[in-house]
């Protein structure tokens, strides 16, 4: 499942992106969810896009691995834990992390495992995501 799409600033830090572009990127800032990259995709773009993968996974009664980026990631938790569209920007998807949801009648139940700590966790020295 492909990331949110940069459009034009596909590639592009934020710090990029600010210096360049300071208006699209004071924009995005105010409104993540409704933003749509020149170009490019918003989140509401791709919850839709990836609205039907979501659907197909509830109906599957065996376990489902999913790999993908972040947003993609944060939309289907967001979904999954039954949380208002406007978290999914928000939402932390820790790397190195396997989530595993378990779907019951009337909750989610939610366990982490890190498979890898890293060093510079929350410091700021990776690119952001989108």
């Amino acid at each position: 499942l492909d990331e949110i799409f940069a459009g034009v600033f596909d590639g592009m830090t934020y710090e990029e992106i600010a210096v360049k572009c300071p208006e699209a990127y004071k924009n995005r800032k105010k409104n993540k969810l409704t933003y749509r990259y020149p170009r490019g995709e918003s989140y509401l773009d791709l919850i839709k896009r990836v609205e039907q993968v979501m659907l197909h996974m509830q109906r599957h009664k065996d376990p489902v691995v999913i790999v993908a980026h972040q947003a993609v990631l944060r939309v289907i938790y967001t979904y999954f834990m039954g949380l208002n569209r406007k978290e999914a920007t928000r939402i932390p998807i820790p790397l190195n992390t396997v989530i595993k949801l378990t779907p019951y009648a009337y909750h989610t139940k939610e366990e982490r495992f890190v498979l890898h700590e890293m060093e510079n966790a929350g410091s700021g020295v990776d690119a952001p995501s989108h």
